[in-house]
C-alpha cells in the first residue's frame, strides 16, 4: 500500500513540474520577444507575413518600408506613453475615445497602403490571420480574467 501511495505522488509531482516548465517557457518567450530591438521586430513580421502570405521580393521591400514606418510611429507613441504615464492613467472617456479613433485611422491607412501592394488572396488571407489572432487574444483575455476571479 505504502509503494502504491509512493508511485501516486511521484507521477502528482512528474505531472505539476511539467506543468510549471511549460509556463515558464511561455514567460521566456515574451521576455525574449521584448528584447528584441524594433528593427528585429520589423524584420521578424517580415519575415512571418513572408511566409503566410508567399510575398514575392517585390512585395517584400514595399511592405518592409510600411513596417518601418509603421514601427517608428508605435515606437513614438510608446516613448510618449512612457513618459507620461501618470497622466495615461487618468485620461477621460472622451481622450481615451481620440486615442482610440487615432490608431483606428493610422490602422486603416496601414491597410489601405497594404491593398495597393498585396493580392486579393493575400489580402484576405492576412485578413483571416488578423480575426484568429483577435479570437486568440480575446480567449486568453477571458482565460486570465476568470483566473483572477
Amino acid at each position: 500500500m505504502k509503494k502504491l501511495i509512493i508511485a501516486a505522488l511521484l507521477v502528482i509531482g512528474f505531472s505539476s513540474f511539467a506543468q510549471d516548465q511549460n509556463q515558464s517557457e511561455k514567460r521566456s518567450n515574451k521576455n525574449q520577444r521584448e528584447r528584441l530591438s524594433p528593427e528585429q521586430r520589423s524584420q521578424a513580421q517580415l519575415d512571418k507575413m513572408t511566409t503566410e502570405l508567399n510575398l514575392d521580393a517585390k512585395q517584400q521591400e514595399q511592405i518592409k518600408l510600411i513596417i518601418a514606418e509603421q514601427t517608428a510611429k508605435r515606437e513614438a507613441m510608446r516613448t510618449e506613453r512612457m513618459a507620461s504615464n501618470e497622466k495615461q492613467k487618468d485620461l477621460s472617456s472622451g481622450e481615451r475615445e481620440a486615442l482610440r479613433q487615432k490608431r483606428a485611422e493610422e490602422k486603416t491607412a496601414m491597410d489601405n497602403k497594404l491593398k495597393a501592394i498585396l493580392s486579393p488572396e493575400q489580402l484576405k488571407k492576412m485578413k483571416a490571420i488578423e480575426e484568429a489572432n483577435r479570437e486568440k487574444m480575446r480567449e486568453a483575455r477571458e482565460a486570465r480574467d476568470n483566473a483572477q476571479e
